[in-house]
């Protein structure tokens, strides 16, 4: 199944190499153009976390209804968390999906510090969080994990 962050990705692609054309055919005045590269990089980071965000939710959702219905001593704490999930945070949420993995929730936690310096303090991506394209498609191949 195909997310919203497929066809995120898709309009980021199209609009930055029309973007990058602008910027070769304006040699001397391209100063301008590479600034809104920027701004459109940080735009489609956080529409992609947005959209990744929302999709942590419902896995998360889905994960602790089903182990409330469990019959074991355990469904009582699921049951109780699934009371107050409203309250979890997003990196908390990761942590019941990413679990088993690590190295993928450190990676998450890491994008997830970039997102909110963006977001909150108007940052400019740093050198490894540039190429959105291909982190927008490994959101999507995370997603396609949930499954």
């Amino acid at each position: 199944m195909m997310s919203r962050l497929q066809e995120t990705k898709r309009a980021y692609d199209r609009l930055t190499r029309l973007l990058d054309q602008e910027i070769r055919q304006r040699k001397g005045e391209s100063k301008d153009l590479a600034n809104f590269r920027e701004v459109l990089d940080v735009a489609f980071y956080l529409l992609g976390w947005a959209q990744f965000e929302y999709l942590v939710r419902e896995e998360v959702k889905e994960i602790v209804e089903n182990k409330a219905k469990i019959k074991s001593l355990d469904r009582y704490a699921w049951q109780h968390l699934k009371e107050g999930i409203k309250e979890y945070s997003v990196r908390k949420r990761m942590d019941l999906i990413f679990d088993g993995n690590p190295e993928i929730r450190g990676k998450l936690d890491k994008d997830y510090t970039v997102r909110n310096e963006a977001a909150h303090n108007y940052k400019k991506l740093p050198n490894e969080a540039k190429d959105v394209s291909i982190w927008l498609q490994k959101l999507e191949d995370l997603v396609d994990r949930f499954e």
